[in-house]
């Protein structure tokens, strides 16, 4: 086997190349990286290094140059580090918080008019590259990742009770109208609603709690405010009038449910890892409240490591959680139920089968299931790092939310490309795979 000396590996640095293509490129894009000019069968570490604000990402994989002193990632092997095998996108997806970075730390892109610049850099020989600082690189690139295409529109929307940003794609056409919610955090994120405009929707980011002057807490909410959302989208010039989409992650999950069931508006459903029921707090709408779920937090759970573990937090199989189940079955819209078989944050696969058995007893076929082993809660777009712990500001400390990192980044990876495939026929009749 070949032994490059530090001399001989400082002479290579000076000729060694690193391509990734596209440089620039939305985040759910894969890119190839090549490693050009090494000695033949010269071990390498592959590096990538992302800082967002304060925290601080990073990846490695070991790779051997083939006879031709050539490293493909796409189709030669990791033989070590965060992955092993070909993985394409292995150096963006296993990516861990740095050392001394804080428990629970969630990469998120919180300004989606700036990019995720990825450091990636190749070193000489096998490292663990996790515990060393200031390494010498035989040679470095940055690539640029974005939720916001060019020429996407970032519209902030503050219309009645409504707040959000709505996001709408270049040019003056009318487009299939989506409403992103996320779940118990709170607040408003932007990156997804951002990412599925750049890929040809209309998505309003919809905020329900914990944001500008809307409630400070997620008991406070009623039905009637997404109703108001889902009218004022509609209503815009720049989207199809016939109905929406939405696209709902954990507690927006049950909101999501509740709108397919409630309103002709909504022509599709895609739910996340969330409850088939309403949870916590009464749900109004329109002078009728509908019953809650409520938490039961003597079933809270804490792990050895002091995480919390809240799956049972909540039972629908007996009273009250029975009659806060939504009513599902009245639901017009297809709806396309995305759960991972380890979240530990919700039973989503028991939630997402009660929904469906509910719509079964009423001889409804409008559903699809999309189940995912070793797949964890906070299923994201593709090659977003793998959470398994991640700090929730309602309990004010870290939560286990599950997954295996490999089996996680295939099933975002799968889901993503489904989920859209799914608005286009359901929800864009302009679309030529349209069914409207």
């Amino acid at each position: 086997m070949l032994q490059i000396t530090r001399t001989q590996c400082r002479k290579l640095s000076s000729l060694v190349k690193l391509l990734v293509t596209p440089a620039k490129a939305l985040v759910d894009d894969k890119v190839d990286i090549t490693v050009e000019r090494l000695a033949p069968r010269q071990p390498v570490t592959l590096h990538a290094r992302l800082v967002e604000g304060t925290a601080r990402f990073q990846s490695y994989a070991h790779y051997r140059a083939d006879d031709t002193g050539r490293v493909v990632v796409a189709k030669q092997p990791s033989l070590g580090g965060l992955y092993t095998g070909v993985e394409q996108m292995g150096l963006f997806w296993s990516m861990q918080p740095s050392p001394g970075q804080k428990p629970g730390l969630r990469l998120r892109k919180k300004d989606v008019s700036t990019p995720f610049l990825v450091d990636v850099g190749v070193h000489e020989g096998h490292l663990d590259v996790m515990r060393e600082e200031n390494l010498p690189l035989l040679t470095t690139t940055t690539v640029e990742r974005w939720y916001l295409g060019d020429g996407v529109k970032r519209i902030p929307v503050r219309k009645g009770r409504v707040r959000g940003t709505l996001f709408l794609p270049p040019g003056d056409g009318s487009f299939a109208g989506i409403i992103d919610l996320f779940g118990s955090t709170g607040g408003l994120a932007e990156y997804r609603a951002a990412l599925l405009a750049s890929r040809g929707f209309a998505v309003l980011a919809l905020a329900f709690f914990a944001y500008d002057d809307l409630p400070e807490d997620m008991s406070d909410i009623d039905l009637d405010y997404f109703e108001e959302a889902a009218d004022w989208l509609l209503n815009h010039r720049h989207v199809q009038s016939h109905g929406v989409g939405i696209l709902a992650t954990s507690k927006g999950g049950e909101i999501a449910l509740s709108m397919a069931a409630h309103m002709d508006k909504v022509v599709a459903v895609v739910f996340i890892n969330g409850y088939s029921a309403v949870t916590r707090a009464p749900l109004p709408y329109k002078g009728t409240v509908f019953p809650c779920a409520p938490w039961i937090l003597e079933e809270l759970v804490v792990t050895k490591k002091g995480y919390i573990d809240v799956r049972n937090v909540l039972d629908t199989t007996k009273e009250p959680g029975i009659k806060a189940c939504v009513q599902v079955e009245k639901a017009q819209c297809p709806i396309m139920f995305v759960v991972g078989e380890d979240d530990l944050s919700i039973k989503s696969v028991f939630h997402a089968n009660q929904a469906i058995d509910r719509m079964k007893a009423h001889g409804k076929t409008n559903y699809t299931l999309l189940q995912y082993p070793k797949t964890g809660h906070l299923i994201e777009p593709p090659y977003t790092p793998h959470c398994g712990v991640f700090y929730h500001s309602f309990f004010n400390t870290c939560m286990t939310v599950g997954g295996e990192p490999k089996s996680h980044a295939a099933a975002q990876e799968d889901s993503w490309h489904k989920i859209r495939d799914f608005f286009r026929t359901h929800v864009d009749k302009n679309s030529a795979q349209s069914r409207l």
